[in-house]
């Protein structure tokens, strides 16, 4: 039976876009450019003589075709991954040397490691917890996990989970006051955040109709684990992701000032040479990386 099938990077693109629901973080889960997503989806419209999305300001809806598509299409895919996978069993075997920050590498990563090799007990995973910006292409390792907003041009990129971030603090900073806080109450204490993202704090107080008087005043640490330093120890208010302060707030450490999430543009990345044979094990990494961060 001979069978009439789009263009699979079609498909993948369409996929990508309908499951974020934006042609932009399909595109960074692909690593292309939202340009070429865009062009991939007008081809398998033009194929399939239908209208797969609604296009509006700043997002895309789903049409009733597109919606089942999509359905149907994330199950196939996810067979197929199944199938390559089993296919590739004979590979996955031997170590991977992954370069890590020692925030995310201590805060989450490890904890989680032995899941992994449970799961793959053929497979080693290797981490080094560094500060340094390692040259994947001189150093040996296979891959780094990385945080940023995946521009690292001439590698690939793979989005594990962007940022959706919320204010939280040590508890003695608000002095048991009763939770949760309004805007401006959170607004008006000492508020911190990393190196380039005092953004965050800008579209958090716009997300709730609020402003920040003097955004000079959130200081600013050099990586995020001086960041949540400053607020464990009771100096400020950060956002942060609740993937990255859920144990500090089980400890008690941490307390959330108010349920209101906002989106963010960067978040953590596996990042390796790009290459034309990508290996299957850094590819059974990244999918496990990504479960286990819900992205």
């Amino acid at each position: 039976m001979t069978r009439r099938l789009p263009s699979l990077n079609q498909l993948r693109a369409f996929e990508a876009a309908a499951r974020h629901e934006s042609i932009k973080v399909g595109a960074e889960e692909l690593c292309v450019t939202p340009a070429a997503v865009g062009h991939q989806i007008k081809g398998l419209e033009l194929d399939l003589n239908t209208t797969l999305f609604r296009r509006k300001t700043r997002k895309i809806v789903l049409t009733d075709a597109g919606r089942a598509l999509s359905e149907h299409l994330g199950k196939a895919l996810d067979t197929i991954d199944q199938a390559v996978a089993q296919a590739r069993t004979s590979e996955l075997t031997g170590m991977l040397k992954i370069t890590i920050a020692p925030f995310f590498g201590n805060r989450w990563l490890l904890p989680r490691l032995s899941s992994f090799h449970n799961q793959h007990p053929s497979i080693e995973i290797k981490p080094s917890l560094s500060f340094d910006y390692v040259d994947l292409g001189k150093s040996g390792f296979d891959a780094a996990v990385r945080y940023g907003s995946g521009d690292w041009d001439g590698m690939s990129c793979v989005l594990i989970c962007n940022d959706a971030v919320s204010p939280v603090c040590a508890p003695q900073l608000i002095a048991g006051r009763q939770l949760p806080l309004s805007a401006q109450d959170i607004l008006d204490l000492p508020l911190a955040c990393g190196s380039r993202w005092r953004e965050d704090w800008l579209a958090w107080a716009t997300a709730l109709g609020a402003a920040i008087d003097d955004p000079e005043k959130i200081t600013e640490y050099e990586s995020r684990a001086f960041m949540f330093d400053a607020a464990l120890s009771g100096q400020a208010v950060i956002l942060a992701d609740s993937r990255m302060t859920a144990a500090d707030e089980a400890a008690g450490s941490l307390v959330q000032l108010s349920p209101v999430k906002v989106e963010r543009p960067q978040g953590l990345y596996v990042v390796s040479e790009t290459t034309p044979n990508p290996d299957p094990k850094l590819d059974l990494f990244t999918n496990w990386i990504k479960q286990q961060a819900g992205g």
